[in-house]
């Protein structure tokens, strides 16, 4: 302390009590002479740079050893250059290196304080690491707002989803400095997440590499927790292993988040990876879930025009078959009975049954419909005569609404010659679907009216016979078979997709 104690008695207007106060703060204070040169330097100054109070004075060269090596050589240049021009000066740097922790120090040099002195220039530094750090924060935080909006922006405008993916990725390889990113997806049966959009693995994978969602994966973990993931060192990871893709790649730290699907189950998983130790926190989190999020929005809003699509596709090859269908109804009840007025009433009532059908169908969207509403509907006249058995089965849209044809005339027969035309009795209904076999399974239903009052209820040469088996056996390849010994029986089976 003695030579820096002189150094800076030497300078004008420096008070002995500002030294003292300096040195009960971390502010240090320096001297930096001509010959060497040399730093000579206060106790705070030393320990700022964790060097041995026992040696105040050093060598600049050796002073350095002190500085973080990516600052080194700017520091050394910085202080050579002040000692030449004695112009005031301030810089940043990082005292360690390596992997021991580093402080930021700003110095600040005043210049020379006398031409004719020893010392050639004179200043202080101290420990800024954390307004660094909080500057740092700050813009990071900054960064990552506008990556999200950037994104959201882009995403509103694009109807590609592969894109919107794409620039997902690469907004998060950016905002979080890390050289890795990911978006997996679920395909197909669900059993495993591809590599649908990513930046930094190697060529090839994106599209075609495969991850299973199992516990020992960090994607199957982050699912089967259903919240965020951090992992901190994967090296040290206690909670699952991480894929092969991950340990290939050097993978050291990173986040997993969820991205939502429809329904309840979830489009994928939307990670970030870096090869170094990191450490990540809620706001970081929250910022990878507002980028996992607009990714979901964009993969509902690219299902729902695909959805759309095709169901304008379905409609019109709907509407083109119900208007065959309104045709031969019209042809076939017109042209087989005499009076006008009994066809012109059977003519409306097989339209309100295509009515009541393709209405409850069209609501679902033309997706698989209970075979409960469909009976319901169909069936509503007669709902307190019609003893209904069957599990709650889901069926093909289209398969459906023919049933939905197929039970009406068989209630309108029964009204006609059985046990609906009568005040008393019932009729049974009853399904059931069978095990899967070949890819299918076979559906089975059966009509039974005990009852009839005439037996050209199973005739088979009305136009109702025809329909039935144009859909069932013609359209569908099932078979039928009717029984008239004891009433009417109707049976039928037909293959439907697994």
């Amino acid at each position: 302390m003695a030579v820096i104690e002189s150094s800076f008695r030497a300078l004008p207007d420096i008070d002995r009590r500002l030294l003292d106060a300096a040195d009960r703060t971390d502010i240090g204070l320096w001297v930096l002479e001509k010959r060497g040169p040399t730093l000579n330097l206060s106790e705070a100054a030393l320990n700022l740079h964790g060097l041995p109070s026992a040696a105040p004075r050093i060598a600049l060269k050796s002073f350095c050893t002190a500085i973080h090596s990516d600052d080194r050589e700017a520091v050394e240049a910085a202080l050579g250059n002040g000692l030449r021009s004695g112009t005031p000066f301030s810089l940043r740097y990082r005292t360690g290196g390596g992997d021991a922790p580093s402080e930021w120090v700003e110095l600040t040099s005043a210049g020379h304080p006398d031409e004719g002195a020893g010392a050639a220039c004179h200043g202080s530094c101290r420990r800024i690491t954390d307004r660094v750090r909080t500057e740092g924060d700050l813009r990071r935080r900054i960064a990552q707002h506008k990556g999200v909006e950037e994104l959201g922006t882009f995403a509103l405008r694009q109807d590609d989803l592969q894109e919107v993916m794409d620039r997902a990725v690469a907004i998060a390889a950016d905002i979080f400095d890390v050289p890795l990113t990911k978006i997996l997806q679920f395909e197909g049966a669900a059993d495993a997440l591809t590599l649908k959009a990513g930046v930094g693995w190697a060529e090839g994978l994106v599209g075609k590499a495969r991850v299973g969602v199992e516990m020992e994966s960090q994607a199957g973990y982050t699912l089967a927790s259903d919240h965020p993931i951090i992992v901190d060192d994967l090296r040290t990871e206690t909670r699952f292993d991480g894929p092969p893709l991950l340990h290939e790649h050097g993978v050291r730290s990173g986040m997993s988040v969820i991205i939502a699907g429809v329904g309840t189950r979830p489009f994928g998983v939307f990670g970030i990876h870096a090869n170094d130790v990191r450490v990540f926190d809620e706001l970081d989190v929250e910022t990878l879930t507002a980028l996992a999020n607009i990714v979901a929005n964009s993969a509902r809003q690219a299902e729902a025009r695909e959805q759309n699509k095709l169901l304008m596709s379905e409609m019109a090859h709907r509407a083109g078959n119900l208007l065959q269908l309104v045709s031969a109804i019209a042809n076939q009840t017109f042209g087989a009975m005499a009076d006008p007025k009994s066809a012109q009433e059977a003519f409306r009532e097989r339209l309100a049954a295509l009515s009541r059908a393709n209405d409850l169908i069209t609501r679902s969207g033309w997706s698989p419909t209970r075979l409960h509403d469909i009976v319901g509907q169909t069936l509503q006249t007669f709902s307190s005569r019609v003893d209904v058995s069957g599990r709650d089965i889901l069926l093909p849209p289209e398969l459906c609404f023919d049933m939905g044809l197929v039970l009406h005339e068989l209630a309108t027969n029964s009204a006609k010659y059985g046990t609906l035309a009568g005040d008393t009795g019932t009729v049974e209904l009853r399904w059931s679907l069978g095990q899967p076999k070949d890819g299918k399974r076979a559906f089975m239903l059966e009509w039974r009216d005990g009852h009839p009052s005439d037996s050209s209820q199973g005739t088979g040469r009305g136009f109702g016979s025809r329909l039935k088996r144009a859909l069932i056996e013609q359209k569908w390849g099932g078979a039928i078979t009717v029984e008239t010994g004891r009433g009417y029986t109707f049976r039928c089976e037909i293959p439907v997709p697994s």
